[in-house]
């Protein structure tokens, strides 16, 4: 979590499919040949072992855990259920348990957490991992499987920030990324030092705004 532009998406991905090489190949994820990132990345969305997604304000439970989707035939227009983003993972996840699955979710508190997890709110944690709930929708059972791991990103500017945290603070470790200014040392526009300026104008705003100005 932190405030934008500190890189916290970049980290995020970087992170899972780090760990996501080293569990399964042994070797960094910058080391690996293209058929093994292929493997952690997917050839396309979704079916990698590290898959993203966002969340929104239009972002549901249906989107994410399952839902009725429209299908068109040639009886015309009908309603089936489909699995989410997140329910299909914990079917490949079930299917490979030897594998380890990241997802990681940008922007975690612009959505309604708890609408969009549902009953993952109850088994996420991992001494309820493999621990069946029935879904409302289909009435099947769904249970999320110990090689899944989930990374999220919280932009701070956000007010819901306060929510979420409490809705999630069991249920996640916090990692704070905010503005390095050694990251542009020894580096100037004309004659301003751009490592100076940074610690200047987070100054100033942390003066009039206090903790929210961080």
């Amino acid at each position: 979590y932190g405030p934008p532009g500190t890189g916290k998406t970049y980290t995020a991905l970087r992170v899972a499919r780090e760990l996501a090489a080293r569990s399964l190949f042994a070797a960094t994820f910058a080391n690996l040949d293209h058929s093994q990132r292929a493997e952690i990345d997917g050839p396309g969305a979704g079916h990698g072992l590290v898959r993203l997604c966002s969340f929104h304000p239009g972002y549901g439970y249906e989107d994410f855990v399952e839902g009725l989707r429209p299908d068109i035939g040639t009886a015309g227009m009908t309603f089936r259920p489909r699995p989410g983003i997140f329910r299909q993972l914990c079917q490949d996840a079930a299917r490979a348990p030897d594998r380890p699955f990241f997802l990681v979710i940008d922007e975690i508190n612009r959505g309604d957490v708890p609408r969009i997890f549902g009953e993952l709110m109850t088994i996420l944690e991992l001494d309820k991992r493999d621990q069946r709930v029935l879904l409302p929708l289909t009435g099947e059972a769904l249970s999320v499987p110990r090689n899944i791991f989930m990374i999220a990103t919280m932009n701070t500017a956000d007010r819901s920030i306060a929510l979420l945290d409490a809705a999630l603070r069991r249920r996640f470790a916090f990692i704070e990324l905010m503005p390095d200014e050694t990251l542009v040392a020894h580096l100037k526009v004309g004659s301003l030092a751009l490592d100076e300026w940074l610690v200047a104008l987070n100054a100033r705003l942390q003066a009039h705004l206090a903790h929210d100005g961080r």
